[in-house]
């Protein structure tokens, strides 16, 4: 009889221990539970404060850029237009009044008379040949930059176009996260980089352009939808590239300079004729006069330049190039991390679960 009541309290011991056994989760559940978990006032906070930190980020991204962009035009366009004119009303009696003791009496009073209006006609063709050049190179290169402005919101919203289609499709397929890394690549080595030359952008080998490298992952044997997309990528790139290249040449802003110089070259020897007998007063008023006019002068010559250029002012394509690519480079980010969570996940399930005793244990 006690061997039999021994028998049947260890037959109920084993039994309570294989239902606690059971009824307890495994291990890797329960650290999977805690890890997921988070508490639901963490998680509106989060997503309340990510458009503010988002737009607090774009606000400091455009502040900084237009920051820049105005203080290269101040020093490149402003400090110019203020030194040349203080510099013409200050030396404007002194050349005058140097040019006149070079010169003997009968010249100066031809000088004076210029009954053949010699320097009157010389400095209407000198303005009117400067008006002209001016003008055309104006015009060129804002309509140049009218071209970049098409071009940028075009290929933008291709790559947007992109990315959405990346995202959907690739998504957990092994080629998603070097996809994205190279739309990474893309926006900061090509689309960003307007200091390079848009003909040296696109003379680099096919192997280290970022598209290439997403079309031979992606269409491989059949073409797959985003060869579409890619093609228009390419397409709105070549032609952003066709629209920075600079047409009018460093030559003709020399051009512009010497007719610039010959034009008011004329106003110090009408200034040494006009002073024979005059006094000073009269001095006074031409330097003031001259002062203005060589000071619109180089105002006139500095925009031109700064349209000439590709970047680096208020005349170009900086800011408005920042705050396009900004929403971009904020969602490419957001994939990016997310396609790291993903795959950290993944791996420490698979790691856990290496690691959990099997079911039938």
């Amino acid at each position: 009889m006690r061997a039999t009541a021994f028998v049947l309290v260890l037959v109920a011991t084993s039994a309570s221990l294989t239902t606690a056994l059971h009824a307890r989760p495994p291990l890797h559940a329960t650290r999977h539970h805690h890890r997921r978990s988070a508490p639901p006032q963490m998680q509106r906070s989060s997503r309340r404060m990510a458009p503010k930190v988002m737009a607090r980020r774009r606000g400091k991204a455009a502040f900084e850029t237009r920051t820049r962009v105005t203080q290269g035009t101040v020093a490149r366009v402003a400090v110019p237009t203020a030194a040349s004119t203080a510099f013409a009303y200050i030396y404007f009696d002194d050349t005058s009044l140097l040019i006149r003791s070079a010169l003997d009496a009968g010249t100066l009073s031809i000088l004076q008379a210029d009954e053949a209006q010699f320097i009157q006609n010389f400095l209407t063709s000198m303005g009117l040949l400067f008006t002209i050049l001016a003008g055309t190179a104006y015009s060129a290169l804002y309509r140049q930059q009218e071209d970049i402005y098409e071009a940028l919101f075009s290929e933008v919203t291709e790559a947007k176009s992109l990315l959405e289609q990346l995202c959907l499709i690739g998504a957990g397929r092994p080629f998603y996260g070097p996809a994205l890394d190279c739309i990474k690549g893309y926006v900061k080595d090509d689309l960003r980089r307007l200091d390079v030359s848009p003909a040296e952008l696109l003379s680099s080998k096919p192997s280290k352009d970022p598209l290439e490298r997403i079309m031979l992952m992606t269409s491989v044997g059949v073409p797959s939808v985003i060869y579409d997309t890619l093609r228009g990528l390419r397409q709105a790139r070549a032609y952003r590239l066709g629209a920075m290249q600079r047409k009018f040449p460093a030559l003709g802003i020399a051009l512009l300079y010497l007719l610039a110089g010959l034009e008011l070259l004329a106003f110090p020897l009408l200034g040494a004729g006009f002073s024979e007998g005059s006094g000073e007063g009269i001095l006074a008023l031409q330097s003031l006069l001259f002062a203005s006019l060589a000071g619109a002068h180089v105002l006139v010559l500095r925009i031109v330049q700064e349209l000439w250029q590709s970047n680096g002012g208020v005349f170009n394509v900086d800011e408005v190039l920042q705050q396009m690519v900004f929403g971009l480079e904020e969602e490419l980010q957001l994939r990016v991390e997310q396609n790291q969570l993903g795959a950290a996940q993944a791996a420490d399930r698979a790691r856990f679960d290496r690691a959990a005793p099997p079911s039938g244990w």
